[in-house]
């Protein structure tokens, strides 16, 4: 899908200038450097999953804090998403990343009209792609990774370091048997400053029944036990 990017010019070049000048073969921005297909189901053909993926982000209300509601994948059985940086103190670079070098970036991001019943289950993976600071081992340029309040399991695909310019990390975080809900808010923030948005991605699985908690399957198998035991006597009688 062709859209028109956000440029800004001016003094807060920053990493601005690393985006738009290039970078090497193993570092492509909007490219992600390694492959993740979702457990379990297959991507854009399952009846009831979900797929939406940004790999340059526009403004769609310029003036205010940046948001986006237009993937630039086609989205896989509907739905309705926004990203948004709740901060306001970021800016789009000339390649079409989310950044600032003033501010750490924070984001609160929204699936919604997903489909299913309040009792389903759903597994949900969000993939990050940034460019800038990271800590830790693994590396991680985000945190504070929640949906609807729950944290999800992180792990990361891809770093490759730039000296002096920080790294290019790739992460995924895993939410296993989440409530359905009518919308999923997904929220996150940047370890600190200097930490650019470069893509992003969200596979929602197919719904799954709730199993039935363990006491309740205990106790319809006992009844089961009590009636079957019931019909061996009144035969034998």
């Amino acid at each position: 899908m062709n859209r028109t990017k956000s440029i800004l010019t001016g003094s807060m070049l920053g990493l601005g200038l690393l985006l738009a000048a290039g970078q090497p073969a193993h570092a492509v921005q909007a490219v992600w450097d390694n492959t993740f297909t979702p457990s379990g189901w297959t991507r854009g053909s399952t009846v009831g999953t979900h797929y939406a993926e940004w790999n340059i982000f526009n403004d769609d209300i310029p003036g205010g804090n940046i948001q986006d509601t237009s993937p630039d994948v086609s989205l896989f059985g509907g739905g309705t998403y926004q990203v948004a940086e709740t901060t306001g103190a970021v800016f789009l670079t000339s390649g079409g990343n989310i950044y600032s070098p003033n501010a750490a970036p924070a984001f609160d991001f929204t699936a919604g009209n997903l489909g299913g019943n309040p009792t389903d289950t759903r597994d949900v993976y969000l993939r990050l792609g940034s460019l800038g600071n990271s800590t830790g081992i693994p590396p991680q340029s985000y945190t504070n990774l929640l949906l609807n309040g729950m944290p999800g399991a992180y792990t990361y695909l891809f770093n490759n370091p730039f000296p002096g310019l920080g790294d290019e990390v790739e992460a995924l975080v895993f939410w296993d048997n989440v409530p359905n809900a009518s919308l999923f808010t997904l929220t996150w923030n940047a370890i600190g400053t200097s930490v650019s948005l470069d893509q992003l991605s969200l596979d929602v699985g197919p719904v799954a029944p709730v199993p039935l908690p363990a006491a309740a399957y205990l106790m319809a198998s006992g009844i089961a036990g009590i009636a079957a035991l019931a019909r061996r006597k009144k035969t034998a009688a």
